[in-house]
């Protein structure tokens, strides 16, 4: 270990965190999210996940699950994205936020969160927005905010 360079070590510890940033899977996160879907059913409707992203939001070295979801009502939906953290014993919702318009991808790029959107234009039906839209939101905590 004395003849390695100071940035061989730097970069070891790097891919030792992005290792463990990546300790939680798909099928572990499909868990949490389905069990959370499952709470959102109400007579009015039900929660339907649009996509997941496991990425670490805060450079914490622990990983995030970012879902972007749909309550399907009768006659309306509603988009959502929430925010799940490890809170020793599980991955629990640490934030949720009202995403406008429809709602069709969540990816994840230096931190913030990246969805996939079509949004109402001027003359647009309410059944039919028209302008694409890549929204961007940073997680703060308990809180998602919106980047303009």
């Amino acid at each position: 270990m004395q003849n390695l360079k100071p940035a061989v070590l730097v970069l070891a510890a790097v891919v030792c965190l992005g290792a463990s940033a990546q300790a939680l899977d798909q099928k572990a996160a499909d868990v949490v999210i389905n069990k959370y879907l499952e709470k959102q059913k109400t007579a009015d409707g039900e929660g339907q996940s649009s996509g997941s992203v496991i990425a670490d939001l805060n450079s914490d070295g622990k990983p995030e699950i970012v879902l972007l979801w749909a309550f399907m009502g009768p006659t309306y939906a509603t988009n959502q994205l929430t925010v799940f953290v490890d809170a020793g014993k599980g991955y629990v919702p640490a934030a949720s936020f009202d995403v406008v318009g429809q709602a069709d991808a969540v990816s994840v790029k230096n931190g913030l969160i990246l969805v996939d959107q079509m949004v109402m234009g001027k003359n647009d039906p309410l059944c039919c927005p028209s302008i694409k839209k890549q929204g961007k939101y940073r997680w703060a905590g308990a809180k998602i905010l919106e980047v303009k």
